[in-house]
This record gives C-alpha cells, sequence and structure tokens, in this order.
C-alpha cells in the first residue's frame, strides 16, 4: 500500500524536498512495491525464503521515507508524527528481519547451497504448534 501511495499519490511536502530528483520517488516507490509483493508472496505461500529480502525492501523504503521526512520535521506536527510512525516502522521490521534469521536458520545446516535449498523447501504451517 505504501508503494502504491508513493508512486500515484505523493505527497507534496514530499516532492517540494525532492525538487530536482523526483527520480528518487519512483525508487522509492519501486522498492516498497517489491518488498511489499514479495512479502505479501512469502506469507501467502508459507515460503519462508521471500520474506526476508522484503523484509529488507521494506526497511530501505521506510528509511528513505523518513530521511525525507526528517526534512520537515519541525515544521508542522503532522510531518513529526509521520517521522516518529516510520521510526517505528523501521524498528519494527528490522525486529521482524531478526526473527526469521534466528528461526529460519537450522544450525546443523552450514553450506551456502544446502541453507538455500533447505529455505526454499521449509515452509510454516497455518497454526502455531501448542507445544514444544
Amino acid at each position: 500500500m505504501g508503494g502504491c501511495y508513493a508512486l500515484f499519490w505523493t505527497p507534496d511536502s514530499v516532492q517540494n524536498e525532492l525538487a530536482g530528483a523526483s527520480w528518487l520517488v519512483l525508487m522509492w516507490a519501486g522498492i516498497l512495491l517489491v518488498g511489499g509483493g514479495l512479502g505479501m508472496v512469502g506469507r501467502i505461500s508459507r515460503i519462508w525464503v521471500l520474506e526476508p529480502p522484503a523484509d529488507v525492501a521494506a526497511i530501505i523504503g521506510a528509511a528513505m521515507y523518513f530521511v525525507v521526512l526528517s526534512g520537515t520535521l519541525f515544521q508542522s506536527l503532522t510531518a513529526g508524527v509521520a517521522a516518529a510512525f516510520m521510526f517505528y516502522a523501521m524498528i519494527q521490521l528490522f525486529r521482524r528481519y531478526i526473527a526469521l534469521q534466528i528461526f529460519g536458520t537450522d544450525p546443523k545446516v552450514h553450506g551456502f547451497t544446502d541453507r538455500m535449498a533447505e529455505a526454499f523447501r521449509r515452509r510454516t504451517g497455518n497454526v502455531a504448534p501448542r507445544e514444544e
């Protein structure tokens, strides 16, 4: 949703802040769209390997928006709230990325090709088990 918003309804404050570098809006929207698309496909198909790169793309997109919002941070209360929200979103995305690294890595698998084969093979269940 953020990628669509950035692509089709870019706020005037962002366009003014990026005057002369409007190509950054396309890059920012593209990163958010790719990240969101990969994350959605990864969650729907339950293939974990798609979600970490989606998180990285979303973190980069959120960071770009945070940097742009920081330029107008003290001009309005709305910009300050939006910047705080983006900072919180980046923290939560980073937390999810770390969780995926912890839970998506088998310590018995050491080689890169073996790890990739294991990641493509692994799928999540529909529900979390009640017993460990």
